[in-house]
């Protein structure tokens, strides 16, 4: 016959199960995700001229990753293993763009990349910074910066550039949360988009 389990071997047994209880009901990391959206136009362009093809955004490998990227020193970075984009970046800027430039009325049409409308220009965007900047205890920001070209896509062979512009934006945060991060983002591109709209047509006014 066996001997029977004493009080002293029942108490480390009774620990260990608790333990595995108060782990269990803890709630488990989730990682969350997020879309980007540009704010709505409220000043439409008067006249709309000719259709664009906007072409998938080019974002630098630094910041293609799905996971959001946090600057936290002069020359170090960190992913967010809980917190990234919903698709990936290049993606998750092409959508507000592309929706941004439709409600705007600077066009009459804007057209996806494949489709068969030939398109009177053709637009690039390359994304050179996305990333939370939290190297500053209580000056946290958002940043975000691009490079827009404009070409004309009618028959030239190959097709001409018609604007080229730099555009940068670093928005404050007023905390270091990935929910912050995005906001912040999210003005500035729509910031970006806003100034845009306003140099695009001074320039096609100009062919």
């Amino acid at each position: 016959m066996s001997n029977p389990i004493t009080f002293r071997q029942i108490v480390p047994l009774l620990a260990i199960a608790w333990g595995l209880t108060g782990c269990l009901s803890k709630p488990a990391l989730v990682k969350r995700t997020y879309a980007l959206q540009a704010t709505a136009v409220t000043h439409p362009a008067e006249s709309a001229q000719g259709t664009v093809s906007i072409r998938p955004c080019e974002v630098s490998p630094l910041f293609s990753s799905r996971s959001f990227v946090y600057r936290t020193g002069p020359d170090a970075y960190e992913t967010d293993p809980y917190a990234g984009f919903l698709v990936s970046p290049d993606t998750a800027l092409s959508i507000p763009i592309r929706g941004y430039l439709r409600g705007s009325g600077l066009f009459s049409d804007v057209v996806d990349p494949g489709s068969a409308v030939r398109a009177d220009y053709m637009l690039e965007v390359h994304v050179s910074e996305l990333y939370g900047d939290l190297r500053e205890t209580g000056q946290a920001a958002s940043v975000l910066s691009m490079r827009l070209i404009l070409l004309n896509g009618g028959t030239n062979t190959p097709p001409k550039v018609v604007f080229a512009k730099n555009y940068s934006r670093r928005t404050p945060i007023d905390q270091n949360s990935a929910a912050a991060v995005v906001a912040g983002w999210n003005r500035s591109l729509g910031d970006i988009m806003a100034e845009a709209v306003t140099d695009l047509s001074a320039a096609r006014r100009l062919l």
